[in-house]
Formats: structure tokens, C-alpha cells, sequence
């Protein structure tokens, strides 16, 4: 399989997937807020608290990452120019911070059918627009590599994952008679495995290899994404009528789970850049993907711990996918920084590096930092009442971190561009 060429021409105006950063950030500032209350304990995996939670996570700061960050790959990657940026804008990114807002406020406040239902329509045409953005410009970009195909089958499982979060609010509502449990176990699985992993493995083609000069992945890591799809299918199938059998889909899910793990790490083995912080970040990605799954596997078969859901959950979401977006937002943001001034002719000397935006000093903070909120956060799955203060600090310390860094990124950047008109007049 060829590895993707890297198009910068086509590259979309910055402010388009800095926006979806940002508001990331701010969906993470606001599941510190949420965390603060005594009330906020999260009772059960089926608690609407705990539902409004993850999905603030879920939707609110992963799901902007990866809206935007997969913008940025389909052009520059992938040759899908986004030339209508400002209607990406309002077609994606609006409708996505409202029906998240309001999914959010449907949860809280009892599972309000109207919130719901409009969260549902919103999210719908944002989601719907980001993959027929992609979909249809993958179909007729020239790009084939493992890439661009990953990034195709991550659009297929997210659209399905909606789908079956859309069905789940018509049931809720009582506007569809539908099998509640089985309904809900699939959207997990969807969104978690479907997009989630899908999206994780088609960029990490692309950027591991290219951060941390490491050999390319085999082609038939590939297979395995297709397989993920089929499985994801199947199980869903087989949820209707043995809805009490979730281990067996579960202990069929960690096979591709199993393959991309051990194969990333081999491949990080042979990097030549051992000492760069996404090297450290990637190894906690694994240990926490893996470490998810086995927790989910468990917790579908047998009731070992009562806090198993949440740690399974919060060690795949908050582990292994805020672990490596903010990775990659370690390298992508201050990347798209210098590439879009580079595009500038900037004189000799005037643009710095990737590392004058960003040093690895800071990337390595914003990791330790990470890992400080995964422990206060696996302390709270086993004692919410005693530890949610604990996890709502190093919630908002994490946020206010992540988002000094983009300013420091964004005054780095109007710097050297309120500069150039200087340069260019002597």
C-alpha cells in the first residue's frame, strides 16, 4: 500500500480547523464545570449525569479534534480540497457545538425529548455534512493510499454510530418502539470502534511515519480496518437476538484492537526520533487502548467491579483517544502554523521552526498533565463522591494548560505575520 503524498497547496485556511481546536478545548474546560458539584456522581453507566459527561468528551472535545483534524488530512493528505471553507464553517462546526450543547442539556435535565430531538437533527446535518464532504471528495480524489481508504471507512462507521444514536433519541422519546439495550450497546460500539479506532488508525498511518520517521505500515493493517466494519456489523446483528451476549462480539472486537497495537509498537521500536515526546505520548495511547478494551471485555461477560464501565470508558475515551489527539495536536497545530506562514515568503530568518511555536519542553508538560488527569479520573471511577473535586481540578489545570498553548501558538503566529509587511519594505 503507497503511503499518502503530502499536498500543501490545498491545505484549508487555518482558522478552519483551529476553530474545531479550540472549541475543544472550551467542551474540556466545561466537563471541569461540570465535575465540580458534590451532585455530580454518576450513579451508574446508564445515569443521565454520566451519559451528559461522555458525551461532553465524546462529542464535545474528541469529536471537534477529530472533525477538525480530519479536515486538515483530506486536503493535505488526501488531495479533498476544502475551497468552500466558510460553508464547512457553518454546515459542520455550528450545528456540532449546538446539538452537542443541547444533547448535553437533554441528559441533564431528565432526558428532555424536545432538547433531544433537536440535538438529534443538528448533530445529524453536521455529521451528514462532514462525511459527504469527505466521502464524496474521496471517491473522486486521485489519493488511494491506506490513508485516504482508513479515513473513508472512519466516515462509514461514524455515519452509522449517528444513526444509531438518532434511533436511540426516537426511542427515548417514545417515537420509535425499538430494543433499548441492544440499540445502545451497537452505538457504543460503533462509535468507539467505527470511528474512534478507524479514524486513529488511518491518521496514524500518515503521521507516525512522518513525526517520528518510522517504517510505513504494512498494507495489510488495512484488511484490518475492513475487518473492524464487518465485525461491527455482525455484532450488531447479533445483539437483536442474544442482547445478554456482549462478551462474544466484545472478545471478537479486540483481535483487530490486539493487531494495531502490537504493530504500532513495533514500528515505534524502529523510530529514529526516540527521545520526541509523541514517541512517550503514542506508548500511553496503546497501553490505555488496550487496557480499555480488556476492562470493556470484562465488564460485558462478568460483574467483577461495579466501577469497571466507567474505567473501561474513560481509559478508551479519555486514554487512549484525548491521549493521542492531544498528540497530535502537538504536532499539527504548530505545523499548520509554520506551513500556513511559510506560504507567506517570509524572508530569511523571520519564521521559526515547529518547535518556536510549541517546544517540545511544553509538550511533555501537557503529557505529564495528561496522565495526572487519567489517575484522578480512574480515582474517581472507584470513589466518585470522594474524588470528583480531584477530577474536575485536574480537568479544568488540563484545559487552561492546552488552551495557554494555543495562545501562546496564535500570538506566536500574528507576530511573524504583522512582521512581514516590515520586512518586505527594506
Amino acid at each position: 500500500m503507497s503511503q499518502a503524498w503530502l499536498s500543501y497547496d490545498d491545505a484549508p485556511p487555518i482558522w478552519l480547523p483551529a476553530s474545531f481546536f479550540g472549541a475543544a478545548m472550551l467542551w474540556l474546560l466545561a466537563l471541569g464545570g461540570l465535575l465540580l458539584p458534590a451532585g455530580m456522581l454518576a450513579a451508574n453507566r446508564y445515569h443521565p449525569q454520566l451519559l451528559a459527561l461522555t458525551h461532553v468528551l465524546a462529542l464535545g472535545v474528541l469529536g471537534n479534534i477529530m472533525a477538525g483534524a480530519l479536515l486538515q488530512m483530506l486536503a493535505v493528505a488526501s488531495a479533498v480540497a476544502a475551497r468552500r471553507a466558510g460553508r464547512l464553517l457553518l454546515g459542520i462546526f455550528l450545528p456540532w457545538q449546538l446539538g452537542t450543547t443541547l444533547l448535553v442539556g437533554g441528559f441533564l435535565h431528565g432526558f428532555s425529548p424536545l432538547a433531544l430531538q433537536a440535538a438529534a437533527v443538528l448533530l445529524g446535518a453536521a455529521i451528514l455534512r462532514l462525511a459527504w464532504h469527505g466521502l464524496h471528495g474521496l471517491a473522486h480524489s486521485p489519493a488511494r493510499d491506506a490513508s485516504s481508504r482508513g479515513m473513508a471507512l472512519a466516515l462509514l462507521g461514524l455515519l452509522v454510530a449517528a444513526a444509531l444514536g438518532l434511533c436511540l433519541v426516537l426511542t427515548l422519546s417514545g417515537r420509535l418502539a425499538l430494543p433499548w439495550l441492544p440499540l445502545l450497546h451497537s452505538h457504543v460500539l460503533w462509535a468507539a470502534m467505527g470511528w474512534l479506532l478507524l479514524l486513529m488508525l488511518a491518521v496514524s498511518q500518515t503521521v507516525i511515519p512522518l513525526f517520528l520517521i518510522t517504517p510505513p505500515y504494512p498494507a495489510w493493517m488495512l484488511s484490518t480496518a475492513r475487518s473492524v466494519l464487518i465485525l461491527l456489523l455482525g455484532c450488531s446483528l447479533a445483539l437483536l437476538f442474544w442482547p445478554a451476549q456482549l462478551w462474544l462480539p466484545a472478545s471478537l472486537l479486540l483481535i483487530p484492537v490486539l493487531l494495531y497495537a502490537v504493530q504500532s509498537w513495533q514500528l515505534l521500536r524502529q523510530s529514529r526520533r526516540p527521545a520526541d515526546p509523541l514517541w512517550w505520548q503514542w506508548q500511553a495511547v496503546l497501553a490505555c487502548l488496550l487496557l480499555g478494551c480488556v476492562a470493556a471485555w470484562l465488564c460485558a461477560g462478568w460483574t467483577i467491579w461495579p466501577s469497571l464501565p466507567l474505567l473501561a470508558g474513560l481509559w478508551w475515551l479519555g486514554g487512549a483517544g484525548l491521549g493521542a489527539t492531544l498528540a497530535m495536536l502537538g504536532k499539527i497545530l504548530p505545523f499548520l502554523a509554520w506551513l500556513h506562514l511559510k506560504r507567506l515568503n517570509p524572508p530569511r530568518g523571520l519564521l521559526p521552526s515547529t518547535h518556536g511555536f510549541l517546544p517540545e519542553s511544553a509538550q511533555l508538560r501537557l503529557r505529564h498533565l495528561h496522565l495526572l488527569w487519567l489517575l484522578a479520573g480512574t480515582l474517581w471511577c472507584w470513589q466518585p463522591a470522594r474524588f470528583h473535586l480531584l477530577f474536575a481540578l485536574a480537568t479544568l489545570a488540563l484545559a487552561a494548560y492546552a488552551l495557554w498553548l494555543g495562545g501562546n501558538i496564535a500570538q506566536r503566529y500574528q507576530a511573524v505575520r504583522r512582521a512581514l509587511p516590515a520586512a518586505a519594505a527594506r
